[in-house]
């Protein structure tokens, strides 16, 4: 994948990189500022009409934003969401991690690593990618709902999970990352946003006109349904190939989604879907990766697949894969 990867990258103009690689700051606080707002939005209809239609949809809107703050860490994580490095780092923690249970430094050491090693046995993402664990109709039915990596998927975002490892990173500039020599101390450390803004989130709920339950209902449970299920579903998409064994197709693990605009919205908001425009060039911000797709999408390196839920039906009826299958089915 490497190699396939540098091919890519030397075709395309430095002066045309440079362009695709200039930050916007403004762009950073217009899009934190309106997920925010649609999260508000969501919680003032539950508060407005408190009936079960009403916390339906703002489950949605607040899920489907958060979703969206997520993928804005995810720029955070390769300091392309703002371009001073601390103010970066910050918006991420404080304004997207900190208010879903999670830390900037684990996200980036796990994904740093994915972007090194994809397509390799050492990404560490690569039970999301394969058909290990989910070879069946079944199977992949439970890898969709979350239930059958939930685990796996937080414990590797914590130190914790880099401890079960059987090698740990050593600091360099590639992976961004350190082994923890205190574990629960790093914990307790970089959740310093968590510690903070849950107590508060709790308190403003108390103070609404919503009852302190819808804390839970409202806030913890879109960042399963919404977030973590969705972002599951995606990273199989945009790295999942229908061959058996799975090595047979990690040539061809560079992909990218043209969805219809509420797919887009549902499994790749704020630009996602240019995935392989985005393994190429991790650096550029999520609103010119279009500028990418447009230069290297009919590269024969690069499948482009039209619809998140098309493939998904595609891989539900080709299951399972064998040998003979991998041939028929294709990508």
């Amino acid at each position: 994948m490497p190699d396939i990867e540098r091919r890519i990258r030397q075709a395309i103009a430095p002066s045309q990189l440079r362009q695709w690689l200039t930050l916007n700051p403004t762009r950073a606080y217009r899009d934190i500022i309106l997920d925010w707002l649609g999260i508000g939005l969501g919680l003032a209809i539950a508060a407005q009409f408190q009936t079960l239609w009403s916390y339906a949809i703002a489950i949605l809107i607040i899920g489907n934003r958060q979703y969206a703050l997520f993928i804005l860490a995810h720029d955070a994580i390769h300091g392309a969401l703002h371009p001073n490095r601390r103010l970066n780092d910050s918006l991420a923690r404080w304004l997207v991690y900190g208010p879903m249970f999670m830390a900037l430094e684990d996200a980036r050491r796990n994904h740093l690593q994915h972007h090194r090693h994809m397509g390799t046995p050492a990404d560490p993402d690569r039970y999301l990618h394969t058909f290990e664990g989910k070879n069946s109709p079944f199977a992949f039915l439970l890898y969709c709902s979350g239930l059958a990596t939930f685990g796996k998927t937080v414990l590797k975002v914590t130190p914790f999970g880099l401890m079960t490892s059987r090698r740990l990173p050593t600091p360099t500039s590639n992976t961004g990352a350190t082994p923890p020599q205190n574990p629960l101390k790093d914990y307790v450390k970089q959740r310093l946003p968590v510690l903070i803004w849950q107590p508060l989130l709790i308190w403003l709920f108390w103070l609404s006109p919503l009852p302190i339950w819808a804390y839970l209902l409202l806030w913890v449970f879109p960042i399963y349904a919404l977030v973590f299920v969705p972002d599951e579903i995606r990273a199989f998409c945009d790295h999942g190939v229908l061959r058996h064994p799975a090595s047979s197709g990690d040539s061809l693990r560079l992909v990218s989604f043209r969805p219809p605009l509420w797919e887009a919205a549902m499994f790749a908001p704020h630009h996602m879907h240019y995935h392989a425009e985005h393994h190429l060039w991790p650096a550029i911000p999520h609103y010119k990766l279009h500028l990418a797709h447009g230069a290297v999408r009919d590269r024969r390196e690069i499948t482009v697949r039209p619809s998140y839920l098309g493939f998904l039906w595609r891989v539900v009826r080709s299951l399972p894969l064998t040998d003979k299958t991998a041939v028929i089915s294709g990508n």
